[in-house]
């Protein structure tokens, strides 16, 4: 399992370097991992959940985790603290985008706030805000986006990670029938 889950990591890191070069995107791959990136902050910091999205969120990771397993969907994690730009501006842009809006559907999505679930972001070792993380349902982790990021830097992981589950599933379907 785990030489698969490196597989489609390796899959999805030569994918995004296609695309990148066919389509002449002059984004760097260094946007990423910008420079917008909070550091975590400690349990006591004061938040506002006033912020809404058209994306479907869960703000419960362990309801997420088990929704994820009963629909066979990967989890989008979205990391974020009410007092980071960057992050508001994903919430305000990105996830308001129509094709993420669409994409979304794929995954069971849920929001992270960073000040309230300090110990779970270090226990997987989120160092700053805003990060996406792709995960299974079982919490393997299949990859790491930090940093703002715009509807387009969003969504071609998205369509990465549906594409290989769509092939995981069909590897395991062909395996089951023989």
């Amino acid at each position: 399992m785990q030489d698969a889950m490196n597989k489609i990591q390796l899959f999805s890191i030569i994918i995004l370097g296609l695309f990148i070069g066919i389509w002449g995107c002059d984004t760097k791959l260094q946007s990423l991992t910008s420079l917008d990136v909070v550091p975590i902050l400690p349990n006591n910091v004061v938040t506002n959940n006033s912020e809404t999205t058209s994306v479907s969120f869960l703000d419960d990771y362990s309801l997420g985790f088990e929704k994820a397993k009963q629909e066979m969907k990967l989890i989008l994690l979205f990391f974020t603290i009410p007092n980071s730009d960057a992050s508001q501006r994903m919430m305000e842009t990105t996830f308001h985008d129509e094709e993420i809006k669409r994409l979304s559907n794929r995954f069971v999505c849920i929001r992270i706030d960073g000040s309230k679930e300090s110990d779970f972001c270090k226990s997987i070792g989120i160092k700053g805000f805003p990060t996406v993380l792709f995960m299974t349902p079982q919490g393997e982790e299949l990859q790491r986006l930090t940093g703002k990021l715009t509807p387009d830097q969003l969504a071609l992981p998205m369509h990465v990670m549906i594409q290989s589950q769509s092939t995981a599933a069909i590897k395991s379907n062909t395996t089951i029938r023989k």
